[in-house]
Parts: C-alpha cells; sequence; structure tokens
C-alpha cells in the first residue's frame, strides 16, 4: 500500500514538474540614457518631447527603446513581436510633462488608457498619449481634444488615420 502511494505521488510530482513552463520574470521600466536610439528611426530619443516607450520582447535582456508611443506601437503590434511581447511601457502623461517627461513617471501600457487625436504634435506626428488614470486623460481631451482608447484599441489601422 506505502509503495503504491510513493508510487501516485512521484508520478504526481513528475507530471507537475512536466506541465510546468519555464516563464521570465516580467522586467520593469528603465530609464532612458541620453545615448538612447528609437529602434525604428535610429533618432536620438533624448532629443525630442513628447512620451517614450520601451519594450520588452521574450529572449531579449534589454528594453528596446522608442522616441514615441506610436513608434513603440508599430512595433509592438506587429504579429511577430505582439506574440513575445513581455512587458511594454510608456510615460504617463497625467504625471508628467509632454516637453520633458520623467522616467519616473513610466506606467505599464497594457493597462493604460490612451488618448489619439489630440492637438499636441508628436514627433512622429499624431501621438498616442497613455494615462495611467482615465480621469486625467479626461482632463487632457478637455484640454487638447482627441478620443480616449484602450489598450487593445490602438491598432496599426488607427495609427494610420
Amino acid at each position: 500500500m506505502k509503495a503504491a502511494l510513493a508510487a501516485v505521488l512521484a508520478a504526481a510530482v513528475c507530471l507537475t514538474g512536466c506541465s510546468e513552463e519555464k516563464s521570465e520574470k516580467v522586467p520593469g521600466p528603465v530609464p532612458f540614457d541620453k545615448h538612447d536610439r528609437c529602434l525604428l528611426c535610429g533618432m536620438v530619443i533624448a532629443h525630442y518631447e513628447g512620451p517614450k516607450a520601451e519594450v520588452f520582447i521574450k529572449g531579449e535582456t534589454e528594453a528596446i527603446k522608442f522616441c514615441s508611443g506610436r513608434d513603440a506601437f508599430t512595433y509592438a503590434l506587429q504579429p511577430e513581436n505582439a506574440r513575445r511581447l513581455r512587458a511594454f511601457y510608456v510615460h504617463d502623461m497625467g504625471r508628467t510633462e509632454w516637453a520633458n517627461p520623467a522616467d519616473t513617471a513610466l506606467t505599464d501600457a497594457t493597462k493604460a488608457v490612451w488618448v489619439y487625436g489630440h492637438d499636441i504634435a508628436g514627433v512622429m506626428g499624431n501621438e498616442p498619449a497613455g494615462f495611467a488614470d482615465k480621469n486625467a486623460a479626461q482632463a487632457f481631451i478637455q484640454k487638447h481634444g482627441g478620443k480616449l482608447y484602450g489598450y487593445t484599441d490602438v491598432t496599426l489601422d488607427l495609427l494610420d488615420k
């Protein structure tokens, strides 16, 4: 009886171990450096106003950085990148200034609400502005126009408009 119970327990442990996937720890946001360049356009990120963004992709240890949320979305929404996305951070425009966004105000882009179509020019044109707080986004809309979107509502088609 003890031998049968031990065999069942050993099998359960083996099956549990076999079924677990090795998951990578989700990295937190990292500060932007004065020499960082945008992956898509190659521009020095620190030279431009507006929200910046960074993503982490499975299998990569370093953040991939962008001069704008627009460029970051363009990259992150590509099918080959979307399925490997580990983390996506953007400046929370409810907690920082457009002219000089603070790295202490980076927030999870997938949980943010987005304002698109507002009257503030971004480095790459019409810039999706991310907000951790919906009320801050609504206040921004009252002042600068635009429409409120959820993360999954920001698509490549929307960015082409």
